[in-house]
């Protein structure tokens, strides 16, 4: 006999994995408000949407740990 279906080992997997996809998500979201926030000029607010957007996970990752702000 034949077991098909969904081990518990699979369904862990899907779990993670969409976790880590919702991370992903929130995480953008927040950099992107804090973008809003932060005193850029329009030019360097659109590269960092374009980073963000254009390379997801290390985009996001770059924008935390950089954190982009205008020195004056």
């Amino acid at each position: 006999m034949f077991h098909y279906g969904f081990g518990f080992g699979y369904v862990l997997v899907q779990v993670l994995f969409f976790l880590l996809i919702v991370a992903w998500v929130v995480a953008s979201l927040v950099a992107v408000v804090g973008l809003k926030k932060a005193k850029l000029s329009t030019i360097a607010k659109a590269l960092w949407v374009m980073i963000l957007l254009g390379i997801p996970v290390l985009g996001v990752v770059a924008y935390f740990i950089i954190k982009p702000t205008e020195e004056e």
